[in-house]
């Protein structure tokens, strides 16, 4: 079931992005959207050191009032088109640490929304590090439509696990793509079988290669691509120059991870 959705906006060049995906969502599975904006406590971290309680450095100050300045008129903007497509009580404005207020929040929802940059940032990374409700990344310039669905699969429980949490939100969906590189000694029976009495479609691709090159390929004939947690796979980010993390930067359709 797909009740309630959180988008999570921060800076992002055009909104109406996220916007138009969570309309989509709303129309076509009649869940409620909401969206969250969180002003950042650490800006006040810059501050230098007091003396008798008085600040120092006026310059940091200067940087502060510029960083709430910058702040105020995103929220202003925001709420400008966020009432176009939803009740702006629906727009939630927190002030905290992102990623603790995020934590919160994710209790009262089945899907956390996000855009994804090219470049995956910390807030990002943190996200995709703690996360324990599904996420959708949605890239820049990419709305998303739920039609043509394809999985990432290296045949491991944290793909599985995504798979079957995509399943049960939209549950619409009859027609799944299973592309596996560099696997074709390993089998995933069990979960053929599975889709199979589910009465869902599975077309199985084993390819060989480079994971990153024909995945990123294939992924531009789809509408949005599934894939495992990548909690473990920041732990081996430096080590491994992991496959998930490079896919996450060079994939440009949505992404789901269950």
């Amino acid at each position: 079931m797909l009740n309630r959705i959180l988008i999570l906006f921060g800076n992002e060049l055009d909104k109406n992005n996220l916007l138009k995906t969570g309309q989509h969502l709303k129309e076509k599975y009649g869940t409620e959207v909401y969206g969250l904006y969180i002003r950042d406590i650490r800006k006040y971290e810059v501050l230098p050191p007091t003396v008798e309680g008085l600040v120092v450095d006026n310059s940091a100050n200067f940087l502060i009032r510029e960083w709430e300045k910058s702040e105020n008129i995103q929220v202003e903007e925001l709420q400008k088109i966020f009432k176009n497509y939803f009740p702006l009580n629906h727009l939630l404005i927190e002030e905290g640490v992102v990623q603790e207020i995020v934590q919160e929040k994710m209790l009262g929802f089945d899907l956390i929304i996000v855009e994804k940059s090219k470049t995956i940032t910390a807030d990002q990374k943190d996200l995709l590090r703690h996360h324990y409700k599904p996420v959708l990344l949605i890239p820049e310039n990419n709305s998303l439509k739920v039609e043509k669905v394809m999985i990432a699969n290296d045949k491991s429980e944290r793909v599985n696990k995504s798979i079957f949490t995509f399943l049960n939100m939209f549950g619409k969906l009859n027609d799944f793509t299973s592309v596996a590189v560099n696997l074709d000694d390993e089998t995933d029976n069990e979960f053929s079988k599975y889709m199979e009495i589910a009465g869902k479609t599975l077309n199985t691709l084993e390819l060989e290669g480079k994971p990153i090159n024909i995945i990123s390929e294939k992924s531009e004939e789809f509408d949005v691509l599934i894939m495992g947690d990548l909690k473990h796979s920041f732990l081996l980010e430096r080590l491994t120059g992991n496959t998930g993390l490079k896919l996450l930067e060079n994939i440009d359709i949505p992404i789901f991870i269950g």
